[in-house]
C-alpha cells in the first residue's frame, strides 16, 4: 500500500482514511503542513514547505494530499512534484457528521503545464 502524507491542517476523519484505504493508500493522519501567520513572507513559506516535503520524501511517502491555503497548496504542489511525489486533491462535501470524500484526482505536473502553455505563444 502506498503511503500518503497529509499536507492539510486537519486530521482526517475515519471516512476519509477508509476512502484512501479502498483506493490502495495508507494515509498518515498527522497534518504535515507548516504553521504560518501573516508576518511570513512568501519566500519563507516556500522554504518551510520545501523542508517538510523533503522530510516526506525521505520517509518513503509516495505522495501528498493537499488542501487549505491556496498559496501554500500551490507551492506544495510544485515542490512535491519536483521531488517526484504525486499530489492528490480530494473533492467532497460537508455532511452533518463531518466531511465525505466523493472522489479524488492526481494533479497534473506543473512543468508539463508550463511547457504546454509556453508553446502556445
Amino acid at each position: 500500500m502506498d503511503k500518503l502524507a497529509n499536507f492539510t491542517r486537519h486530521y482526517p476523519r475515519s471516512g476519509e482514511v477508509n476512502y484512501w484505504k479502498k483506493k490502495g493508500f495508507s494515509v498518515d493522519a498527522t497534518p504535515r503542513i507548516p504553521t504560518f501567520d501573516l508576518t511570513w513572507q512568501e519566500r519563507d513559506i516556500v522554504k518551510s514547505i520545501e523542508n517538510e516535503i523533503c522530510k516526506v520524501q525521505n520517509q518513503g511517502y509516495k505522495g501528498i494530499i493537499i488542501g487549505g491555503l491556496t498559496n501554500v497548496m500551490v507551492y506544495a504542489w510544485y515542490i512535491a512534484q519536483s521531488y517526484g511525489l504525486d499530489v492528490l486533491h480530494t473533492r467532497g462535501r460537508s455532511t452533518g457528521s463531518g466531511y465525505k470524500i466523493i472522489t479524488h484526482t492526481r494533479l497534473l505536473n506543473a512543468s508539463s503545464l508550463y511547457f504546454e502553455y509556453i508553446n502556445k505563444k
